[in-house]
Order: C-alpha cells, then structure tokens, then sequence
C-alpha cells in the first residue's frame, strides 16, 4: 500500500471507530421515581400512628394531576386504647 491509501484507511477507521462510540447504545433513561402516595403503604394498615402518619403526608401534598388512590382493599386499623390523634 501507499502512504496516501494507509492514510486514507487510517482516517476511514477514526471515523466509523468515532460514529460507532456515538451510537453504540443507550445509557437508558433514569428510572422514574416511584409515587409514595400512589398506593397506601403497608405501615398505614398496621397501625393507627401509621395511618395518622400517611393522612398527614396526603395533607402535606395535595395534587390535583395525581390519580385517585384505590381504598377499597385497605382495611385501616382501629384500637380502643390509643387516644385519639389530631390530623
């Protein structure tokens, strides 16, 4: 080969070892954080301070994009000797 042609060859292999650096692939995308008041957390079904505690993160952040939150299986706690707790 000649210089010019090793030249040539040369630049050709920086260039496609450069275009494949540019897209060999996806870092991804950063996860998406999950929504603590998406579902009701598992402390808040245990105890009667954890409901308290969860109402009160609801009253912290109200939203009006946020989708309604499923109740309907959620059996909150009761207990006749804990005094009753402002929210």
């Amino acid at each position: 080969m000649t210089k010019s042609r090793c030249s040539t060859w040369l630049a050709l292999t920086a260039i496609l070892l450069t275009l494949a650096g540019c897209f060999g692939g996806d870092d991804g995308d950063a996860p998406v954080p999950v929504d603590p008041l998406a579902a009701v957390p598992d402390s808040a079904t245990q105890s009667v301070a954890g409901t308290v505690d969860y109402l009160n993160v609801l009253n912290q952040n109200p939203t009006e994009t946020r989708e309604a939150i499923d109740v309907t299986a959620v059996v909150l706690p009761t207990s006749d000797t804990t005094e009753p707790q402002s929210l």
